[in-house]
This record gives structure tokens, C-alpha cells and sequence, in this order.
């Protein structure tokens, strides 16, 4: 891995206020190259370069680097950048790429949330897919490259699945932090990964590498195959890539920190809950039923009893959720995951003992590409790729639960023929004020065990089609590149084994009437009270498969012009310019299914559709300042900028202005600021409505503001308050005595077509100093340190109803000063005018964040012969490469007005993107010694101590964070024979568990952390 002397124009408008803590570590920065310019200068006096040297350097042919639109021939950018090569990448021993990318310190991993199971027991896009998150801002706001071209989106996010890139064909990754929408157009505010492909492959290539886990699972395949040729007398090259691609299961249940996490407190018998009773029954009725079980304790007290009821599949009776008294008479231990708090209060299933901690992942990568030089002066070039992956997710059955359970009727045969169960309902009194309170229905919410544990398949065909064409313009020093591109992702998502709303009401009811392929399901065909499987027949009515199916397409046409416009006396005035359309589509279809709310385990949905269009122009010009002058050998400055149009929400420019200062020739100072922008993803704008009750709290705090008892209700805006109710729509003659009694409301959560771009403004500054020591030890050394600032406003985030609705009474006296009914938040709520209710909320994404963050990354490269330390010159060479990303602030304001939270060495925030952990440091360093043909590196990963992100809310929390972590990994190459090399690597060789991260799903971050444990690999490359 090389971090070449470049960069791309980073990161945030600089600040008045917060410049004396900038200038902490500006100054940390410039010291250094002012150190550094000292010994080069005293280095200077002797020659630079041989006159080899020079005449090689002037040989070098004019590339392109990332970050810029104009080929230079010193392969020198104005951008922090580090290159990653393949063998980097081969390393990490993993089929797929997020684990070596997310490794680097400039990236918050991002495998977890795509890669655990459990966390996709919902309908969503992301089944499997990998992503790389640089700076923890999101996937969606690094842009990936391919070659400099856009790649493909996956996701309708706008993240591009580093699935569907094929591994063989990778030469290395350049990853520059900062703005660079000015190059490249939107999405490249955190920065740009370009992965940069093989070039004029010739021959064979064939790779196979196997792995897994020191426990016998989770085991991975990986087989390549590349292909490529010269032809018609060289003038033209072809390549093709195979690539297969498998990773195994690893069974949460299989590692002792998974298996009993994520308890629901809903057995797979379960539980009529306190409350739902119409009136409670008594304590008494409950302790006579109990004392005919032995080995049961009374429940303690007199009067109502407050606690839930459960039936045993013998007919039993079981307590359950009535604290301080302990669970009594619950007879389903044993089942999977079936367990009881260790208050012995309730009755709870551990999910981890369900889903998978690593998804099972198939997939197939192809890509052929093809140039043609037509004419001395024109080529042509082709390229296509495609992949298919499938992942497969498996967690425990749907559950019935809040708005969503199974209502049995009071003359079901299973109510009516329990002794036990009709003994506690008439000891219910009657309420004068509810004639229907002992007639309704018994609320039943459990875990469908009987349904089957939910399977969720998530299917990927990607494709993207590139043809262009060029050249250069004879008798000049221009050259020109016009291409075209069209890409097509097919997502397809099945849902096994979800349970109908409706069939299992008429199974209730009595009311079910089915003949099918595996029998009958008439009648009361199944008991709900109790762990009973539903026989074949009704298992085969109850259950379903939906099937959702998204499409997306993107649609690209660019042409660039670039090269010298005169030779100034401190070298070539050089520009590019170009222009570009691009165009997206989303449609996604849902299963009829969810669009009807007949589901148990997953929200109601809709069909949802949308485009998205561009047009734009560009520009860059690469100027030379001053040239060797003392402490001035080069000085430069590259100048670009960008207009996008947008069908959608109109013009926006973006800009960069870069620096490149080199003092000597060892020593290299770059930098500078620029405005980039992300627009809209096509998920964010058009994402699927889902129709559900949505959460927002019980008064007088939380609730409906206007309802009688609120707290808005009082003080010095109370007049105010009522004015705004009023307008929203409580009818002045009820606002008095207006009451909400419930503590949700019918609501719609989804895209947001009236989101506008979010705007970055970034800014950098760093040095790079090689030295070139005559001391044999030291001559192979290099230090580059950077620092970047990224400032993100008008951010898209979301907004539950819980924060809407106090806001729009101005609760935190900055929302709706005014209290105004036209306000952005009152916006998101319809009431009924005849009765004041809230008929719908809305919860969504809105353009309401702003984000910042800031830190320091250097980078150390170092290696010599053994023979400088005296042994003999065939005793090896030693290399030291380490990668340091040191974050400062990472701030967070996710509301206008609200608070600035810095999550900077903080875990457990996911307000930004889904990846919580933020540490000030992190590290990546790897010892290397060769000898001859055999090579071997052990890596080692740091992670930095970090608080829990509840002490950044409230400095006088407790709840503990996590401490520092080392990973040690090793890696190991043979070249056999000249064309044939055998490989094989340890990581996590100490096998360490992960930290327990309190107050997340599953109760780790597993996306930075290592949850499978040691992994191994070995493998085997051979050329032809």
C-alpha cells in the first residue's frame, strides 16, 4: 500500500469562531513542513536527480489522477489520497471487499448493517451488500469510481455495492477525503474511492482461495479467472474476468456473546397483556387458579391484578410481566431461545439464537472489456459488467404485538372449554361506563413459531454497458473522451414465511374455509393459546411469500476535452473541459400483500416510483505559478468548477481551488478548499409510503400538545398554543375540554420529493516529505500528514413524530417562534376539523442537519535491506507501512437550532450514517519482511477507547463505552516457481470477542468490531 503526493480539494469553509482550535492543529501541520524544509534544504545542495533520473521522469506518460480531470505526468495531486493495491486488498482474505476497505482508518467499517441478519427482518434494499463509509458520513456521500467513471448504484440510497466490482480486475484504489463535485458531480462530499482497473492484460490468470473460521463455520470461496490478449497486430486488447464468489452462514446462536441478546418478551405461547382485559380480573381468582399447580407462589396483594396471563400448551395457566412477583407455572423452557429474565419477572425469547451474525452470500461477477485504436489519432473502447448476488436472511418467526395482535373471540372453543382461563375472566367486574368490556375480544400477542422462522432472499442483477471513443487532435496537445453508459440494478426480495392478518382472523373466528395442496383448514382449525403448529392445510392458507421487486436505472453521456493551452515560464497552462447528462430511474413494486396491511411481520407499503435528471457543465484549469526559485521549485494552483442542472430543484455550482507548494524537491506542501454538493438520492425522494400507527408519547410531556393536561397547554404561550390548535384544526368550541387518549396516531413514514442538495464545504492542508537519506537505512523513507475539515449543511435526516410534534409548538423556543401553522414541522400534521384528532402524522426526511467533522491522517512508509544493519545482503528487507486517522471533532446538529453534539471518541450514535463508532484513533500498521520468494506481514488494528454516546447528551450518564482494542492479523506469500504464487493468512489471531456496546440492537457495533472470530485463509494464483 503506497499513499501517493496527492489529493483532491477537501473540506469546510473556515470559521472565525472555531479558528483558534483549527489553529492547534494547522500549526501541528506546518511545523512539520517547516521541519521538514529545514533538513531538505540541507539536502538540496547536493543533486536532486541523475541525469538518468531526469530523462525518466520526462519519459513518464501523461496519466490522469483522481481528484482531476487533466493527465500531468508527475502523478502529483492537491488531495490527501492513499492508494491501496491489490495485494492490500488480497490480504484482508474475505471473497467480498468492505472488510479490507472498511479496515483502513479513514473509513468507519460498513459490512454490519447489510451483512447481520437480524437487523433485515424488515422490507429494505440492503440485503447483503457492501459498502465503504469514509469519515463515518455515510456510503452515500463518498462517490465510487470505477476508472473515474460512475459505477451502478445497488441501493436506492444512491451507495454503490462494492459487490459489483470484480476483484481480479483491480489494480489499486485511490481514495482522496474532501469536496470534489466540481470533478465529478454529485455525492463526492466525503470524498471519492476510484477503483482503478488492469490495463492491457495479456494472458491467463487464474486464482482460487478458500477460508473460514477457526470454529468450523462461516466458510468462504472465492475463484477467478482473467483472460486477455492482444489483436489485430496490437491494435487492439480484450479482457475478460470471471469471477465466483461464496461466504457461509455463522450462526449467532453459535457464538456464546450472541446467543442471548435481543429478548422479546413475547413467548411463542403467548401472553394476553395487563390492560387489554377490558377490566382486570382479580388477584384472587388468579392466586385460585395457581394453587392448583404445584411449586407455584401466590401472587402478592389484593384487588385487580396487573400482570399479563399466558396459556400453557397443556392448558395451564402461566403468569407473566406482574413485577415484583416472579413468572409462575411457565412450562416452554427448552424451546429455542426460550428464556426467563434474570429478575424472573417475564417470560422471553433471545432472538440472537435465530438470525445470522453472517449472512450467507453467492455471487457472480463478469466483466469484459475491449479497446481498438482506429487511427494513430482515435480508439475506441467497450466495456460491460455484470453481477448477480444472492444473500439469504433467517431470524425468528413474526410476532403479533401493538396494533397488530391476534384478537380471539370470547366463544372460541379454546376460550371456552379452559376451566382455568374462564375461572380468572369472571372474576372481572363490569365497568358502567363500558357495556362491551366484558364481551371483547382477549388481545393474544406471541411469537409465530408456528408460522416458521421468517427467510428473507435478497437478489442483485447489475449491469452497466460503457462505449465510447478517444483521441487527441493532431498538430496539438489536446485529447478528447466521449463515452456513453446506460446500468440496470433488478432487486428481488423474498419474504418466506410472513403470517396473513386475514387468515388468521378467520381461523379465530371460526370462520376459515380452505382446501389446498396439503389439505383443508376449516373452522377453529388451531389452538393460538399455547406452542401448536398449524397443520399442513393451515399453515399453507396462513402463511405467505411476499415478493417486492425494485428497479433502477442510470443513464450517462460525457464529453472532455483536456490538455496544454501555452507553456508559461513556470510550465504548462493546462485545462479540461467538458459537459455531461445523466439520468436515474427508481420503481418499486411491493407485494400485494404488504400494499393490503395483511402482513404480521412487516410494515404496510406502497408502489413507488421516480426519475432524476442532470445536465451539466465543467471546467478545470491547472495553472504554474512559480518554478524554481529558492524554497519555490514548484508552486501551483488548480482552479474547477461545475453548474448542474436539475429537473427537480434547479441549478447549483460547486468549486474548488487547490494548492501545490513544493520547497525542495523532498518536500511537498497541497491543500485547499472546496463547495461540493450531494443531491437527493432516488430513495430519499421517492421511497415507498409505509402506512402504520406512529409512536408520540404520553402526556402532559409528550402526546398531543392541544389535549387538556399537556404542559404546552400552560405558561406564558398558552394563548399562543391555543391559537395554533385552532388553525391546525381543534374547533374553538372543544379546545376547552379536547382530549387525545392515545399514545399514537395513523401515520405515513417515507421519501420526501421536496428534499433540496446538501452542501459541503471542505478544506484541506498537508504535506508529504521523502527525504532520500544516502544512509541505506533511511533511504527508503516517507511521512505524509494531512489535515481535513468537512462541514455539511442542509443534511437530509430523518424526524419522528416524538421531535415533530413538540417542535411545532416551539419547545425548545427556536422551532416556530412564531407559531405559525405553515411552519415546516406543523406541516407534517392533519387533523380532523370536526374533532380535532390528528388523523395522520408524517415522518420523513427533511433537510434539517448540518455535520462536521475534522482530524489529522498520516501515513509512514519505511523500508530497508537487512544489510543496513550489517547482515548479509540476502538476508531480507523489512517494510513498515502504518496508517493513522486521528479524528478531532465529529459534531452533529440534527435540527435547526438544536443543540452541537460532538461524537468524537463517542460509540453508539447512528444520526449520521449506520455505522456508531467514532474514535479520535485509529490505526493500521503492518511489519513486513521478505527474503527472496517468500513474503509475510503481520497487521495490526488499532481502535481507540471510546465513551458511549449517552455521556455526549448527558455529561453525568454512566453508562459505560468501550474500551481500546487490538486486532493482530498475518499474512503470508510463496512464489513457488515464476508464475505461481500460494498465499494463506490468519486474522483475529487471538480470537477476541467484540465489546458490549450498551442500548443497540445488538448490543455491539458489528460493523468496526471482529463478531465471527478468527478467520483463516489459503490460496493460490497462477499465470499463464
Amino acid at each position: 500500500m503506497d499513499r501517493q503526493r496527492h489529493v483532491d480539494g477537501v473540506t469546510t469553509r473556515v470559521s472565525l469562531r472555531s479558528w483558534s482550535k483549527r489553529t492547534r492543529l494547522i500549526t501541528v501541520l506546518l511545523s512539520g513542513a517547516i521541519a521538514g524544509l529545514a533538513v531538505s534544504a540541507a539536502l538540496a545542495a547536493a543533486p536532486a536527480a541523475d541525469a538518468d533520473a531526469q530523462v525518466k521522469a520526462e519519459s513518464l506518460e501523461a496519466i490522469v489522477v483522481t481528484g482531476s480531470r487533466i493527465s500531468r505526468r508527475d502523478y502529483q495531486s492537491d488531495s490527501p489520497i492513499v492508494t491501496i493495491d491489490q495485494s492490500t486488498l488480497a490480504a484482508a482474505g474475505q471473497p467480498t471487499l468492505d472488510r479490507a476497505i472498511g479496515e483502513m482508518p479513514q473509513f468507519a467499517a460498513a459490512q454490519g448493517m447489510s451483512e447481520v441478519g437480524d437487523v433485515q427482518g424488515s422490507t429494505g434494499f440492503a440485503g447483503g451488500q457492501a459498502y465503504g463509509d469514509l469519515r463515518g458520513l455515510g456510503p452515500n456521500r463518498a462517490l465510487v469510481l470505477m476508472d473515474g467513471r460512475r459505477l451502478m448504484s445497488s441501493n436506492p440510497n444512491g451507495s454503490v455495492d462494492l459487490n459489483t466490482i470484480p476483484m481480479s480486475m483491480i489494480e489499486n484504489v485511490e481514495i482522496i477525503t474532501g469536496g470534489a463535485s466540481s470533478t465529478y458531480g454529485s455525492d463526492a462530499i466525503a470524498g471519492v474511492l476510484n477503483f482503478k482497473l488492469r490495463q492491457n492484460f495479456s494472458g491467463a490468470e487464474v486464482s482460487v482461495t478458500h477460508g473460514g473460521t477457526t470454529h468450523g463455520d462461516g466458510a468462504t470461496e472465492h475463484v477467478s479467472v482473467l483472460l486477455g490478449g492482444n489483436f489485430a497486430d496490437n491494435r487492439g486488447n480484450s479482457v475478460l474476468a470471471f469471477e465466483y464468489s461464496e461466504r457461509g452462514v455463522v450462526h449467532g446462536a453459535d457464538r456464546p456473546f450472541f446467543a442471548n441478546i435481543r429478548q422479546l418478551a413475547r413467548p411463542p405461547e403467548g401472553i394476553m397483556p395487563a390492560g387489554t382485559f377490558g377490566t382486570a380480573p382479580t388477584i384472587a381468582a388468579v392466586n385460585g387458579v395457581l394453587a392448583g399447580y404445584p411449586g407455584t407462589t401466590p401472587i402478592a396483594g389484593s384487588g385487580a391484578y396487573n400482570g399479563s396471563l399466558g396459556v400453557n400448551t397443556d392448558g395451564t395457566i402461566f403468569t407473566d410481566l406482574a413485577a415484583p412477583n416472579c413468572v409462575q407455572n411457565y412450562k416452554g423452557i427448552g424451546q429455542k431461545g426460550v428464556n426467563i429474565s434474570p429478575a424472573c419477572t417475564r417470560v422471553q425469547v433471545g432472538l440472537g439464537n435465530f438470525f445470522a451474525i453472517q449472512v450467507p452470500l453467492t455471487k457472480y461477477n463478469v466483466m469484459a472489456r475491449s479497446t481498438y485504436k482506429l487511427s494513430d489519432s482515435v480508439s475506441a473502447y467497450t466495456q460491460f459488467s455484470f453481477m448477480e448476488s444472492s444473500a439469504r436472511d433467517e431470524t425468528a418467526g413474526g410476532s403479533t404485538g401493538p396494533g397488530k395482535e391476534l384478537l380471539v373471540p370470547l366463544n372460541n372453543p379454546f376460550v371456552v372449554n379452559n376451566p382455568a382461563l374462564q375461572t380468572i375472566l369472571a372474576s372481572r367486574p363490569a365497568d358502567p361506563t363500558n357495556p362491551t368490556a366484558l364481551t371483547q375480544p382477549l388481545v393474544l400477542t406471541k411469537l409465530l413459531s408456528a408460522s416458521g422462522d421468517r427467510i428473507q432472499t435478497f437478489k442483485y442483477d447489475v449491469f452497466q454497458a460503457i462505449a465510447g471513443m478517444k483521441g487527441d487532435i493532431p498538430g496539438t496537445d489536446l485529447t478528447w473522451d466521449v463515452y456513453g453508459s446506460y446500468g440496470r440494478t433488478l432487486f428481488n426480495n423474498l419474504q418466506q414465511n410472513d403470517s396473513s392478518k386475514a387468515a388468521f382472523a378467520a381461523i379465530l373466528n371460526g370462520t376459515a374455509n380452505y382446501q389446498g395442496a396439503t389439505g383443508t383448514c376449516v373452522g377453529y382449525a388451531w389452538n393460538p393459546f399455547g406452542s401448536n403448529p398449524l397443520s399442513p392445510g393451515c399453515r399453507e392458507f396462513a402463511t405467505r411469500e411476499n415478493s417486492n421487486v425494485n428497479t433502477m436505472t442510470q443513464k450517462n453521456v460525457e464529453g472532455t476535452v483536456q490538455g496544454k493551452i501555452v507553456t508559461l515560464p513556470a510550465g504548462e497552462l493546462r485545462f479540461a473541459l467538458g459537459a455531461d447528462y445523466r439520468g436515474s430511474a427508481f420503481d418499486y413494486h411491493p407485494d400485494q400483500g404488504l400494499i393490503t396491511n395483511d402482513s404480521f411481520s412487516y410494515d404496510t407499503t406502497v408502489p413507488t416510483s421516480g426519475t432524476q435528471n442532470v445536465r451539466e457543465v465543467f471546467g478545470e484549469l491547472l495553472v504554474p505559478v512559480l518554478k524554481d526559485l529558492p524554497f519555490i521549485e514548484e508552486l501551483s494552483l488548480d482552479l474547477g468548477a461545475r453548474r448542474s442542472q436539475y429537473d427537480g430543484f434547479g441549478g447549483v455550482n460547486t468549486w474548488k481551488a487547490d494548492l501545490n507548494w513544493k520547497p525542495v524537491s523532498t518536500l511537498s506542501v497541497r491543500g485547499g478548499y472546496a463547495k461540493a454538493i450531494r443531491a437527493p438520492s432516488l430513495g430519499e425522494l421517492f421511497a415507498p409510503t409505509v402506512t402504520g400507527n406512529l409512536n408520540i408519547g404520553a402526556g402532559p410531556a409528550a402526546g398531543d400538545p392541544c389535549a387538556t393536561g399537556s404542559v404546552f397547554r400552560t405558561g406564558a404561550n398558552a394563548a399562543q398554543v391555543a391559537a395554533l390548535c385552532q388553525a391546525q384544526g381543534v374547533p374553538a368550541a372543544l379546545y376547552p375540554t379536547y382530549t387525545y387518549g392515545v399514545d399514537s396516531v395513523h401515520g405515513t413514514s417515507g421519501g420526501n420529493p421536496s428534499l433540496t442538495p446538501e452542501t459541503a464545504n471542505t478544506f484541506s492542508i498537508g504535506t508529504v516529505w521523502s527525504p532520500h537519506f544516502d544512509s541505506a537505512l533511511m533511504h527508503k523513507f516517507q511521512v505524509s500528514v494531512d489535515y481535513y475539515n468537512i462541514r455539511i449543511s442542509n443534511a437530509v435526516g430523518s424526524l419522528s413524530l416524538t421531535d415533530i410534534l413538540p417542535r411545532c409548538f416551539n419547545s425548545d423556543g427556536r422551532s416556530n417562534p412564531n407559531y405559525s401553522a405553515a411552519n415546516i414541522y406543523c406541516d407534517q400534521i392533519v387533523r380532523d376539523h370536526n374533532t380535532g384528532d390528528i388523523v395522520l402524522g408524517h415522518e420523513g426526511l427533511l433537510n434539517l442537519a448540518s455535520y462536521k467533522t475534522d482530524g489529522i491522517d498520516t501515513e509512514v512508509d519505511w523500508s530497508f535491506g537487512l544489510d543496513a544493519l550489517g547482515f548479509s545482503e540476502r538476508a531480507g528487507t523489512f517494510r513498515l507501512n502504518s496508517l493513522i486517522a486521528y479524528t478531532h471533532t465529529f459534531k452533529v446538529a440534527s435540527l435547526p437550532g438544536s443543540p452541537v453534539l460532538d461524537y468524537a471518541g463517542s460509540i453508539g450514535n447512528t444520526e449520521v450514517s449506520p455505522e456508531m463508532a467514532h474514535p479520535h484513533w485509529k490505526a493500521n500498521t503492518a511489519f513486513g519482511y521478505s527474503i527472496g520468494p517468500v513474503s509475510a506481514a503481520v497487521h495490526w488494528r488499532y481502535i481507540a477507547a471510546m465513551k458511549h454516546q449517552d455521556v455526549v447528551v448527558d455529561p453525568t450518564s454512566t453508562t459505560p463505552g468501550v474500551g481500546a482494542y487490538s486486532y493482530f492479523d498475518l499474512d503470508a506469500h510463496w512464489a513457488v516457481i515464476e508464475h505461481l504464487e500460494v498465499t494463506a493468512g490468519l486474522t483475529n489471531i487471538a480470537d477476541k470477542a467484540p465489546p458490549f456496546v450498551s442500548g443497540q440492537p445488538l448490543t455491539t457495533d458489528t460493523a468496526t468490531y471482529d463478531i465471527i472470530g478468527r478467520t483463516y485463509y489459503v490460496g493460490f494464483k497462477a499465470k499463464f
